[in-house]
């Protein structure tokens, strides 16, 4: 080593930092002391490289930090301090040409130790001239140096802090950006120091703009004394303030907002400034304006998030959360950090939700998923939950944060929908079995079997009213049920039709409605509670059937869930039950057309209200009702044949009485004539079907009418009287009698049909049927066709069908003796 170079390293208080680093160490003839280095800088690690990087000297600091004895270092190169990729890629050799040609590089990285542990390093190296002293100012010349100079510093623990600060910058990023409202925070200068992206979208700011804006200006003059004074308030006094004012934008819309701010302290306490959410209540307050007018502020201490808040590292465990959480789970703040997130999930929903997370933090997708939160209590409450993946600067994964709605009233309304087209569908199976079914018994028993196997119900029974009840007062006994034991039938069935009198119910027989029993296992009626946890239903509705004034029975359906049967599925349930009633008295009346012995009623009658007296009076004539054909409820066609009574009297006559809309004369000869009367009001002959009767005959003299009607042997008499003498009360029973009908079978109708018909007329028929003429909507064959077939003209073949038709015609309307 020369004087200059040792006078310059031996002065301790010189003023050229660079002649205080110098060394005596030779090794590859480089000259300069490292220790006289490390008594200069000791809290530096410190070694010298010759001009290729190769180690020369170590001193102490650098065994401590990097693990390597001076021994086993020397002549190793400097790229051994370097992680295998970064060696790959040249980082350390031209970190070393930097400081040859620069005069010094400083560097930050891992760096590696001898037992292989990695550590934050902030280096410098320097150029050392060949008369020892370091070239930090200037480059060198690869001829002019000595070697370099490697001062290094364990920056680990700041690294570590530095790398915790930005994770936490980002995951407050990530929250600001998720939020749907606008975020803002402001320090206690008002300094905007941050918002989301939804400030510069609603107000129309630039982000230049927006960092050099206060609060209050983005507030409506006249609102602007009362957010200073909240401001003030959060700082000072409410750590939590909720306001509403007009969001001034920069076109000057004004907007109406709700403010939520929560004042922001360091960890002594000390006040930073404020925060908040601001959300747009254009909508709300035009539905509730009077009430926003009257109550300005609305107070919002606890949460200014609606709905749960969450936010979890890449290991699943809670890091973040706001109130609202704790309030839907029912955990306290305690019991929550760091738990999973599949803690808080029903058992059968975490695969999805699972699956849901993965897909968030691998491929970084905004997920909406829906699942069942599971409280503390055990309770299974449908959230909605929209989340999004946290990363930092570097685009690091740091986890996933989001927001949880719950959707518990979406879900019911979505099983009432469900609920109602299954019942819906329920129905339509059985419309289809009515059509067909040939008795009152496969009509219930498919009824019963259908509810019973459909998923939302567990049990149905049907029960039929006793024919020795009277109009006043029904009794009803089970006949038919499927989904239920046969020993609990009398007991659920009777419960429910006739509740118990500390039910405070409705009776089916007084509202003729459909009656429903929801959340049976909770009931304060305890023969509901007991039976229902007994057997596994929630739910009970009771469905009268019905048809127009009559009462057949009811139907009892038992279902699973406690909300069933809501006020849509009790409508259609009501319809039905009418259905049902008129599919059975249908069944009765089409079943009296074949039976051998019926009742025959004679009926004598004066009253007014029915349409045929009235006219017979004032025509002073007789007329016969032959057919009555129902277009509604309230309009029927009635075909009559009046006999003593010119064509144009019967119109005068008809013209007057109100209660005719339409008439026609089709036929006249003679003293008859034959018409077609449209009439709006009641028909007895509509009447008599809901009694399981028919109308036979019906001729009025003058005023005076003579009915007969016939009723199968096992309906209830007494009550049909009483139905038609309370709907025309100038009607008396004259006569009852038992009547004796044959019974015409298929091929008794088709022996007379064949014995009306001439052979001309059979075979014009036969080959219109087979040979296609009759489909619709296009015929395979036409008259001419058929007419060729046959051998005969067109208009002949015309003839023969039309009136073979009408032959048929009237043998099935019974019109033909």
């Amino acid at each position: 080593m020369t004087d200059n170079a040792s006078k310059r390293t031996n002065s301790s208080n010189g003023t050229d930092r660079s002649d205080s680093a110098s060394s005596d160490a030779q090794p590859c003839d480089l000259s300069l002391d490292v220790s006289e280095l490390s008594v200069l800088v000791t809290d530096c690690a410190v070694a010298m490289f010759d001009p290729s990087g190769a180690i020369s000297a170590w001193n102490d600091g650098a065994r401590q930090l990097i693990g390597y004895d001076e021994e086993t270092i020397v002549g190793s190169h400097y790229r051994t301090f370097f992680t295998a990729d970064v060696r790959e890629s040249g980082q350390p050799e031209r970190l070393l040409e930097r400081s040859r040609s620069t005069g010094s590089v400083e560097s930050d990285g891992w760096r590696v130790r001898h037992d292989g542990s990695r550590f934050w390093a902030r280096e410098v190296i320097i150029p050392v001239r060949e008369d020892g002293t370091l070239a930090h100012d200037d480059g060198l010349e690869a001829d002019d140096m000595l070697g370099y100079a490697w001062f290094v510093r364990d920056r680990t623990e700041r690294h570590d802090r530095e790398q915790k600060l930005s994770e936490e910058k980002a995951f407050v990023e990530s929250v600001f950006q998720a939020q749907p409202d606008v975020v803002y925070a402001f320090d206690s200068d008002d300094n905007h120091l941050e918002w989301n992206d939804r400030v510069p979208a609603v107000t129309g700011y630039t982000e230049a703009e927006l960092a050099e804006m206060n609060p209050l200006e983005f507030i409506a003059p006249e609102d602007r004394d009362q957010i200073e004074d909240v401001i003030q308030q959060v700082l000072e006094e409410n750590e939590y303030v909720t306001a509403e004012a007009d969001l001034l934008t920069k076109d000057g819309r004004r907007i109406p907002y709700e403010f939520n701010s929560a004042r922001i302290t360091d960890e002594d306490g000390t006040v930073l400034g404020f925060t908040g959410v601001g959300r747009n209540v254009s909508e709300r307050n035009a539905r509730e304006r009077a009430l926003r007018e009257e109550k300005a502020f609305t107070e919002s201490i606890l949460e200014a998030q609606p709905d749960v808040l969450y936010a979890y590292d890449t290991d699943g465990n809670l890091i973040q959360w706001n109130d609202q959480f704790e309030c839907a789970t029912g955990y306290g703040p305690d019991e929550l950090a760091d738990v999973n997130p599949l803690t808080f999930i029903a058992p059968e929903d975490r695969e999805h939700l699972g699956d849901a997370i993965e897909r968030i933090l691998e491929d970084g997708e905004r997920v909406t998923a829906e699942s069942r939160v599971l409280t503390r209590t055990g309770d299974r409450i449908p959230y909605e939950f929209n989340s999004a993946r946290i990363t930092d600067d570097d685009g690091t994964v740091l986890g996933f944060t989001g927001v949880g709605r719950d959707i518990s009233e979406r879900k019911a309304r979505e099983r009432e929908l469900e609920r109602l087209e299954r019942l819906n569908a329920i129905i339509r199976t059985i419309d289809e079995t009515m059509v067909a079914a040939d008795t009152r018994d496969e009509i219930e028993t498919a009824i019963v079997e259908e509810f019973a196997a459909a998923d939302p119900y567990r049990f149905a029974v049907i029960g039929r009213t006793d024919p020795t009840s009277t109009i006043d007062q029904y009794s009803l006994d089970p006949v038919t049920w499927a989904g239920i034991d046969a020993p609990t039938i009398e007991d659920v069935f009777s419960s429910f039709v006739d509740p118990p009198a500390d039910a405070g119910e409705t009776s089916l027989f007084e509202t003729r409605a459909v009656q429903r029993y929801r959340n049976l296992r909770e009931s304060p009626v305890g023969e509901w509670r007991a039976d229902a946890r007994e057997h596994g239903y929630d739910s009970v509705a009771v469905v009268p059937i019905v048809a127009t004034d009559r009462t057949f029975g009811a139907l009892v359906v038992g279902a699973d869930e406690p909300d069933a049967f809501a006020d849509r599925e009790r409508e259609v349930l009501q319809e039905f039950g009418g259905t049902i009633g008129h599919a059975i008295n249908a069944m009765v009346v089409r079943q009296l057309l074949y039976m051998d012995t019926v009742d025959e009623l004679e009926f004598e009658s004066t009253d007014r209200g029915d349409t045929c007296i009235r006219l017979s009076e004032g025509l002073d004539c007789e007329l016969s009702l032959d057919h009555v054909l129902p277009l509604t409820d309230e309009v029927f066609v009635y075909y009559l044949t009046v006999t003593g009574a010119a064509p144009e009297r019967i119109r005068d006559g008809v013209r007057e009485d109100d209660a005719v809309t339409e008439f026609r004369l089709i036929d006249a000869t003679g003293e008859e004539s034959y018409w077609e009367i449209v009439v709006r009001g009641s028909a007895i002959a509509e009447l008599l079907t809901e009694y399981g009767a028919r109308l036979q005959s019906k001729i009025v003299r003058n005023g005076v009418g003579k009915l007969t009607v016939q009723a199968s042997r096992d309906a209830d008499l007494r009550e049909l009287v009483d139905g038609i003498t309370s709907a025309y009360p100038d009607t008396e029973l004259v006569s009852k009698r038992t009547v004796d009908r044959p019974v015409e079978t298929r091929g008794d109708f088709r022996n007379t049909v064949e014995s009306l018909l001439t052979e001309k007329q059979r075979l014009a028929l036969e080959a219109a049927y087979h040979g296609g003429y009759f489909e619709w909507p296009t015929r395979n064959s036409d008259a001419t066709e058929v007419a060729d077939r046959l051998g005969i003209a067109r208009q002949t073949f015309h003839q023969h069908l039309r009136v073979a038709l009408e032959k048929l015609l009237s043998a099935y309307f019974g019109t033909t003796n």
